[in-house]
């Protein structure tokens, strides 16, 4: 049974993952000099410094998460298919951990391949006339790890029973702006403790709507 929950979400969300991976391409290509319209982006003076690839990374990041996590929680609800995937012999909380299992695996998978491709050609010699080292990589995976409570986030706003223009959002906008605010700690240990406890504390809010909702 999870494994049929398993090809069920990857083959819910091949679309969205597909086309993550081709802005993804898009942005890693765009700032090694190839031009690839339409041409939003620019090569940057040093590579991982100028700022184009982290928040150009940030932006397909973060419509990747959200869509995600709107796709495989309020999706169900829209369709009325919660109520038959609820009638299989599994747990409420089993069906939860295999859809975030899913979505977070996905994009830990992915997101990455950009940061790489762009990093494997910033360190070949004679691709540009300017210094690297692979610290000057840390603030993207900084934003990578911290992608995962957004798409939380994004989840806990699809299932949750309240209005739109109410409360709804609530998860997702704090989320985002803890994100965002936890980018400036220089410590390590304090920000993937901070990360790890909000992440932790959108899952545990997530298994307890689903096992308090009446679908």
């Amino acid at each position: 049974m999870t494994r049929a929950l398993f090809a069920k979400e990857l083959r819910e969300t091949a679309g969205i993952v597909l086309l993550a991976l081709a802005a993804y391409v898009y942005v890693a290509t765009s700032l090694t000099g190839i031009r690839v319209p339409p041409m939003f982006l620019g090569e940057e003076g040093i590579p991982f410094v100028g700022g184009e690839f982290l928040a150009a990374f940030a932006f397909v990041s973060a419509v990747l998460v959200v869509t995600l996590g709107l796709r495989q929680s309020l999706g169900e609800s829209y369709r009325g298919t919660f109520l038959l995937l609820l009638h299989r012999p599994a747990s409420r909380r089993r069906l939860i951990a295999a859809k975030l299992a899913t979505g977070t695996g996905l994009y830990l998978v992915c997101s990455p391949l950009a940061i790489l491709a762009y990093a494997w050609w910033a360190a070949t010699p004679g691709t540009h006339a300017s210094p690297f080292e692979w610290s000057m990589t840390v603030p993207v995976w900084k934003l990578w790890i911290s992608m995962v409570p957004l798409y939380l986030a994004s989840f806990l706003t699809g299932i949750r029973p309240a209005r739109w223009f109410g409360t709804r959002l609530a998860p997702l906008a704090a989320a985002g702006l803890l994100v965002t605010l936890v980018q400036f700690v220089p410590w390590w240990p304090v920000f993937l403790a901070a990360i790890v406890l909000l992440a932790a504390a959108l899952a545990a809010s997530i298994f307890f709507v689903a096992g308090e909702r009446d679908y």
